[in-house]
């Protein structure tokens, strides 16, 4: 199960995932928070993945599809401060070559020009 909160930093919609990413009852809890902030106009994010204690196939998926939903509003996601094991599987499926990942919220956020 995850949680997600957000914060805005200017024109960055920060989301704090909290949890395992996995399929099951909260599948698409984050898709569904990126469409409505898509919705709202905000096509920036950093997810802060420092809380998100393991992840599953479905999971990475869900990452993959925010990606999608990001990019096709010309949008861009940037992934902050994941754990060792996060990290770990981040490298093992080779997503570093699609995502940009920050060791913290603040390179993240830099990277945007805060």
């Amino acid at each position: 199960m995850i949680t997600v909160s957000e914060r805005l930093d200017g024109a960055v919609s920060i989301l704090n995932i909290c949890g395992k990413l996995s399929g099951g009852e909260n599948y698409s809890l984050l898709s569904n928070k990126i469409v409505e902030l898509l919705n709202k106009g905000y096509i920036l994010f950093v997810l802060n993945l420092s809380e998100v204690n393991n992840a599953d196939s479905t999971g990475i998926g869900e990452l993959i599809v925010c990606l999608k939903r990001v990019k096709e509003k010309g949008g861009e996601i940037k992934l902050a401060a994941p754990s060792q094991k996060i990290d770990n599987l981040l490298h093992i499926t080779n997503l570093e070559r699609i995502f940009e990942i920050h060791p913290t919220e603040r390179s993240a956020l830099r990277s945007f020009g805060h």
